[in-house]
C-alpha cells in the first residue's frame, strides 16, 4: 500500500485484509507519523518511507497506489518498471502522454492496471452499459450528466469540516490534497467529473474528441464549479455539469442520460436508480441497489484481485481511464483559452500537446 491517508485506510486497507487471496505486507508513505498510524492500526509492520524501496524489496507482487494525484505517474510508473500489478486511484494522471506511456508498459509486461472508479463495479454500471452497446436505444444521440457533490470544504483545506460526515478511521485527508493545484491538478473537475465522464467512456466506449468547457473557482485556487460541452467520436454530443458547493445534508444529485434514436436510459447513480424509456412507450425499471451496493467502494480492490488471479473483467481499465484523462486535460485547457479544444489522440501518444 503506497500511502496511508483517507482513502488507503477507510477503503482499500480493510478491503484487502478481509480478502483471503491476499496478504498485505508492507505500507509505504512520505509521512512517517500516518505511516506510524495506519501501521499500528491495521498491525502491519513492514513500513517504507520511501515508495521505490518497497517496489525494489520483493515483499510484494501488486501495489496499490493511493496517493495525491500529481504522483500518480513517477509512482505507477516505478512500480510498473518493478513488474508490479498497480491498482491507482483516480484520476489516473494529469497528463494524457503520462496515461499512454504507462499504458504502453503495463502491456509490454503483462501487468494489469486498475484505476480507482467505483461506481463501474455495481450491476447497474454493467446493465446500463449492456443497453447502450447491444443497441437497446438506437444509436447514441446525446449524453446529459450532472454531478453536485459536497466537496468545497476539501478544495478550501477545511477537512476538519466533514470529521462528522466520513469519520475517518484513521486519518482523513490532508489539507493541501485536494485545495492545492499542485498536488490535485484542478478541483471538480479532477476530484468529481473524472468519475460521471469514465462512466460515459465506459457505458458507450466511445471517447471524446472535442471539448468546450466553462469553469469557476470563486475564491479558491481550483475549480469549484464546471460546465462542459463535447462531442463523443462517433458523432453524439453531450453536456456535463457539476459543482462541488452541496452542503453536510443537502441531498447530492450523481445522474447521467443517455439518449438515442429508439429511447433512453437514465442511470441515478447517487440513488442506486436505473430505468429504461422506449419511444414505443414501453419502460423498464432494473431493480434498485441496496445501500451496500450504491457505492462499493471495496470492490475496486477486491475486482483487481480477481483480475490479477484470472477470474475477472477488469470494470475499471486504464484504457478508459486515460481516455477520461483526456477529456478533462481538454476541459482545463478550454476553460483556459476560451474556446473549444480538440483532442489530437496522435499527438498525446507520442508525449506532443494534444
Amino acid at each position: 500500500m503506497i500511502g496511508t491517508g483517507w482513502w488507503a485506510t477507510q477503503f482499500h486497507l480493510p478491503a484487502l485484509l478481509n480478502h483471503p487471496g491476499v496478504e498485505v505486507t508492507a505500507l509505504a508513505d512520505t509521512d512517517s507519523h500516518r505511516l506510524e498510524l495506519a501501521a499500528q492500526h491495521f498491525g502491519i509492520h513492514t513500513q517504507f518511507t520511501d515508495p521505490p524501496d518497497l517496489f525494489a524489496s520483493g515483499l510484494v507482487d501488486a501495489v496499490v497506489i493511493a496517493t495525491p494525484h500529481a504522483t500518480h505517474y513517477p509512482l505507477v510508473k516505478s512500480a510498473l518498471q518493478h513488474d508490479l500489478h498497480v491498482l491507482c486511484e483516480k484520476p489516473f494522471v494529469l497528463e494524457a502522454w503520462q496515461g499512454y506511456e504507462l499504458l504502453r508498459i503495463a502491456q509490454e509486461r503483462a501487468l494489469h492496471v486498475v484505476v480507482g472508479y467505483t461506481y463501474q463495479f455495481t450491476r447497474h454500471a454493467r446493465c446500463a452499459r449492456h443497453m447502450i452497446r447491444q443497441g437497446e436505444i438506437g444509436d447514441l444521440l446525446f449524453v446529459s450528466g450532472l454531478f453536485a457533490s459536497m466537496v468545497e470544504a476539501y478544495y478550501r483545506g477545511e477537512v476538519e469540516e466533514y470529521d462528522a460526515v466520513f469519520r475517518y478511521p484513521v486519518t482523513g485527508p490532508e489539507r493541501s490534497t485536494y485545495s492545492d493545484p499542485r498536488l490535485s491538478g484542478g478541483g471538480q473537475a479532477q476530484t468529481q467529473i473524472s468519475h460521471a465522464m469514465n462512466m460515459v467512456f465506459w457505458v458507450t466506449g466511445c471517447r471524446a474528441r472535442e471539448v468546450h468547457a466553462f469553469m469557476a473557482q470563486r475564491d479558491l485556487a481550483v475549480d469549484l464549479t464546471d460546465a462542459i460541452s463535447y462531442r463523443l467520436d462517433r458523432g453524439a454530443i453531450g453536456t456535463m455539469g457539476s459543482t462541488g458547493s452541496l452542503r453536510p445534508g443537502q441531498p447530492q444529485q450523481q445522474e447521467i442520460r443517455y439518449y438515442g434514436t429508439q429511447g433512453y436510459v437514465l442511470q441515478e447513480l447517487i440513488h442506486g436508480k436505473l430505468s429504461l424509456f422506449k419511444n414505443d412507450g414501453s419502460a423498464e425499471s432494473i431493480p434498485d441497489l441496496s445501500l451496500d451496493e450504491v457505492y462499493p467502494a471495496g470492490a475496486v480492490s477486491a475486482g483487481w484481485i480477481d483480475v490479477i488471479r484470472g477470474v475477472g473483467e477488469n470494470s475499471a481499465d486504464a484504457d478508459t481511464a486515460v481516455a477520461t484523462v483526456e477529456f478533462i486535460e481538454a476541459a482545463y485547457q478550454s476553460a483556459a483559452r476560451g474556446a473549444p479544444i480538440k483532442i489530437d489522440r496522435e499527438a498525446a501518444r507520442t508525449g506532443g500537446t494534444p
